[in-house]
């Protein structure tokens, strides 16, 4: 497999070089932006630039990984470090999810000559929270010098869950935050970040959006441990879980908002408590949301289960993509009379290899039964 590493520009999209980085490793999650860390050793023929610290400069710079040809991964540079010892440049990026951390909910007309702050919100009345997270990106695209060329896939079926949410302008809320606010409510839509081959070759930047998730149809990938699953990883944590969730939320008629989300039995357990923090939400049914998304994920115990798998076999990587589900299939010392755990696929870590490394990919995934051992 052959891994490739293009510079381009962040604002156009337009590549004008690649680099030959080393110790490179990428990561991609549902929700989050994902990072990338890569090595270019200056001094090294193929670099064709004649000032190297020019080729990736942060804040202006996108990067995209293709393996085979394929985008696989794209993103923002945002770090570059150089040690004149070894004459290493090392890079740092995450995905576009990224950028977006640094953009405001503000409506596209605003214009701070003209507008107060506390005068302007974007505003969402019933409204399908798959659009809201769409429309979240396409306003910030819409402010002069804002457009990232983050361009919406093909309309997904998938069932409507209206939502009625405000973003006041004197909260500066920023976008990316407010994405992951709406994809951790209850039954919110996952949201992913992706990069694709479109016309002319030209690679084109994406968001994905489910209704509420993404993932294939059909049946799922199957990873046998002794196979195609060469190591993993399974824990269990009960001390950050709790059974009962307090969410508290903003100002409201002069009272603080708290919505509370309980597990009615939980199994012969004594109650456990924690609360979540959400104080700029002042809607009770997004609080709410909150609550009970909160307490799905803190069921005690957190189930915990990272796997290694091999990139060339079936299934090989680029056939599976976050969000789907996978059948993991184990017999050994812990698992003594086998067992069988469906999971769904949340996150993935690749590390190419140099030259003939090995190549490695570490995936995260995430019970999809509550009766997982």
């Amino acid at each position: 497999m052959r891994y490739h590493y293009l510079v381009a520009d962040l604002a156009t999209g337009n590549v004008h070089d690649e680099l030959p980085l080393r110790q490179v490793s990428f990561s991609t999650q549902l929700n989050e932006a994902g990072e990338f860390r890569g090595t270019l050793v200056l001094g090294d023929p193929r670099i064709g630039v004649r000032e190297p610290h020019r080729v990736a400069e942060p804040g202006r710079t996108a990067l995209y990984v293709t393996r085979d040809g394929v985008p696989v991964w794209g993103g923002v540079v945002w770090t570059v470090r150089y040690a004149s010892a070894d004459r290493t440049m090392e890079l740092g990026a995450a995905g576009f999810l990224s950028y977006f951390d640094h953009r405001r909910v503000l409506p596209a007309s605003y214009d701070p000559d003209v507008h107060d702050l506390t005068r302007v919100a974007v505003r969402y009345e019933g409204r399908d929270q798959a659009e809201i997270a769409w429309d979240l990106v396409a306003t910030a695209q819409a402010h002069p010098d804002g457009d990232l060329g983050v361009r919406p896939p093909p309309p997904q079926d998938g069932p409507r869950v209206p939502r009625t949410i405000a973003y006041p302008g004197d909260q500066l809320k920023n976008v990316g935050e407010a994405l992951r606010e709406l994809a951790a409510l209850d039954d919110g839509p996952d949201v992913l970040f992706d990069v694709e081959t479109g016309p002319g070759g030209r690679i084109v930047r994406r968001m994905r959006v489910g209704r509420p998730r993404l993932g294939q149809q059909g049946s799922p990938h199957v990873w046998e441990y002794g196979a195609n699953l060469v190591e993993y990883s399974w824990s269990q944590d009960a001390a950050g879980a709790a059974t009962r969730v307090f969410a508290l939320g903003g100002q409201r008629n002069d009272r603080q908002l708290i919505a509370v989300a309980r597990v009615p039995h939980p199994a012969g357990r004594p109650l456990t408590e924690t609360d979540v923090s959400y104080v700029e939400t002042t809607d009770p049914a997004v609080l709410a949301g909150h609550a009970t998304a909160a307490l799905a994920s803190l069921r005690p115990p957190v189930v915990l289960l990272e796997l290694t798998v091999r990139a060339d076999r079936d299934p090989v990587l680029g056939s599976y993509r976050l969000g789907d589900d996978a059948l993991v299939v184990i017999r050994d010392h812990c698992f003594p009379d086998g067992a069988r755990l469906p999971v769904r696929l949340v996150g993935m870590e690749v590390t190419p290899g140099d030259d003939a490394g090995e190549e490695t990919v570490r995936l995260t995934v995430s019970p999809t039964a509550k009766d997982v051992p």
